[in-house]
């Protein structure tokens, strides 16, 4: 059975719950992509903090229905189904000091769901929002979360010239459940269907539960991307449209290009058959409604990043990584029914997909390492790095110590033999060149050579040959089953001290 309880949300919970217990009344705005957990998270909150709760969830309509909604809605929870009939309200002033007058001066929880809708329907609401929060619940112990999935419109809400900024007393992105909260939902699958399966789905609580881990990974494939009764079958549209909210095939053409594996600017307008220009500009909209990832090379210092000519883009979502680069391709035998060459090719390419999000994994292994201070070194920028000879998968830099974590991940070959291992330290000789090459800051003394440390994160093992290799190099080794323990025993955050 799925488990029912709240999974993974610990550090969101501690953080709701400071802020209640930090402010009489608390303008909340709650954040992040559809089917990750948003209301499931505020309902779980408002239940443990032991408040009278509210909930509303905005329909997609007219203002004058979006009043009347909230109205009934309000005198329901108010008076019971039996209660006097909600008045008819002329506008939004009305209805909010009517709920005022009603909490008065109790400690209450307002949940005010998809409210990016609301403001679809009445762009005037953040305003009269605005003024009912300087008039009427900022004197109260009320608690307001508004909460959608719309990032840009939410983010909106605390720029400099919208209505409510200076008015919101916290904000929560709530971002997908990391790998190691997989467990609970798949508890018959071991650690490595679990990393296809995040790789597939990503840490969506809705996908996980949907997820049945009495069958193979092709049988869920299935049900999930290619049966007709899914329920996730047009879940692309919904993701790409629900942040958007604006039609262009601009949009379609760059999420296809950057799914198929095209990642700089000049391959992505290729691929598209747009002007570089308008791939720019569609690619900063995807940043900004975190569908697209931009990435740096780590050899390149944090003061030139905004500058950098040689960023990647990547897919932030995996289900949409899925959907672009396997079922996009063969949506026409899709549609006829004809499965064959698409299941061969889950089994042909699906160990090589798996291997891109383990190599995110190795990245988020040296990330929480390096906040709980165990790498041997304290660095200044984590990510990857790649030229025209090289790809080094995971590269943490600081260049105040000049010192360079460089490291292999490994998940196609079960064995890291002989060749890899020559490989990879091929590869680290071009990063460490790199470094060495990079313009020193203008003014700065001599400094002295660089100090790399390599690390190998391989699926299971190492040859004999390697490992005695790696022992005389003074590198680690890391397989992905120390890797999933780490995860699990480390904090992703480190407490306060």
């Amino acid at each position: 059975m799925k488990p029912t309880a709240l999974i993974g949300r610990e550090s969101e919970l501690k953080t709701l719950e400071e802020m209640r217990l930090r402010h009489d009344a608390a303008l909340i705005l709650v954040y992040g992509r559809r089917r990750v957990g948003k209301t499931r998270l505020l309902q779980e909150w408002a239940k443990q903090s032991g408040l009278p709760t509210f909930y509303w969830e905005a329909p997609r309509t007219t203002a004058e229905n979006l009043r009347s909604s909230l109205a009934r809605e309000f005198g329901r929870w108010a008076y019971g189904e039996g209660g006097p009939r909600a008045p008819r309200f002329d506008d939004w002033a009305d209805v909010f000091r009517a709920i005022a007058q009603q909490i008065a001066e109790r400690p209450t929880i307002l949940i005010f769901d998809e409210f990016p809708w609301a403001v679809e329907g009445d762009e005037s609401l953040p305003s009269y929002l605005k003024t009912a929060w300087d008039q009427l619940f900022s004197h109260s112990r009320v608690k307001l979360a508004l909460t959608g999935s719309h990032i840009s419109t939410m983010e909106k809400l605390l720029e400099s010239d919208a209505p409510l900024f200076g008015r919101l007393t916290s904000k929560l992105y709530v971002r997908p459940l990391p790998f190691v909260s997989v467990k609970p939902f798949l508890p018959r699958y071991d650690a490595e269907k679990r990393l296809a399966v995040y790789a597939i789905i990503g840490g969506i609580p809705d996908y996980l539960r949907a997820w049945d881990d009495q069958a193979d990974l092709l049988t869920n494939i299935r049900a999930f991307f290619i049966s007709e009764n899914s329920p996730y079958r047009n879940e692309q549209h919904v993701l790409v449209g629900d942040v958007l909210r604006r039609d262009s095939p601009d949009f379609e053409a760059v999420l296809d290009a950057v799914g198929k594996g095209y990642h700089d600017l000049e391959s992505i307008s290729a691929y598209a058959v747009l002007p570089s220009h308008r791939v720019a500009h569609t690619l900063e909209t995807l940043i900004e409604v975190r569908l697209v990832e931009r990435r740096i090379r780590a050899s390149i210092p944090p003061r030139r990043h905004e500058n950098a000519r040689y960023a990647r883009y990547f897919l932030s979502d995996p289900f949409l990584r899925f959907y672009y680069r396997f079922i996009l391709p063969n949506r026409s035998q899709i549609a006829q029914g004809v499965y064959t060459a698409l299941e061969q090719e889950f089994h042909t390419q699906l160990r090589a997909f798996v291997g891109s999000t383990f190599e995110e994994l190795c990245r988020t292994w040296t990330v929480i390492q390096a906040r709980n201070g165990n790498l041997p070194f304290v660095p200044e920028y984590i990510g990857s790095d790649w030229g025209a000879k090289h790809q080094a998968d995971v590269v943490a830099v600081s260049w105040q110590t000049r010192q360079v974590l460089i490291g292999e991940a490994k998940w196609e070959i079960e064995d890291f033999d002989n060749r890899a291992w020559r490989e990879f330290l091929a590869r680290a000789e071009h990063v460490h060149t790199r470094l060495k090459n990079t313009a020193p800051v203008k003014g700065a003394q001599a400094q002295p050579e660089w100090k790399q440390h390599l690390v190998l994160f391989c699926r299971r093992s190492v040859t004999p040959v390697v490992r005695a290799a790696v022992k005389q190099s003074g590198a680690r080794i890391i397989t992905f089953d120390e890797m999933v323990k780490d995860l699990e025993r480390i904090p992703e955050w480190p407490a306060k001290k």
